[in-house]
């Protein structure tokens, strides 16, 4: 599942680690995560932004959270999983601008 952490700071808890941006995680490890008694509030705050794994993000907000990606390697690998052309455009666009930031 993807998962946006807005906030300017990695945050850590119960084993699982999201930096900044968008981070692909296992949902289990998420939920896990969530339990801290920070985390849980962060989240309450709208801290992150996430949809569970059995529901598919709007391309809307798939693209929204592709933007906000820093991970090549988790891109690449959300190209394999994805069908729709908007957000594979998206994908190629983000993975673009972080290979060649000059352009």
């Amino acid at each position: 599942m993807l998962v946006q952490n807005k906030g300017n700071h990695a945050y850590t808890a119960n084993g699982l680690t999201l930096n900044p941006g968008t981070n692909k995680v296992v949902e289990k490890e998420f939920e896990h995560f969530l339990t801290h008694p920070l985390m849980k509030y962060l989240n309450d705050k709208g801290e992150f932004v996430y949809e569970g794994e059995k529901t598919k993000p709007s391309a809307k907000d798939a693209i929204a959270m592709i933007e906000d990606a820093f991970d090549v390697d988790m891109l690449e690998g959300l190209k394999v999983e994805e069908s729709r052309k908007s957000v594979l455009d998206a994908i190629d666009k983000r993975i673009e601008e972080l290979t060649n930031p000059e352009k």
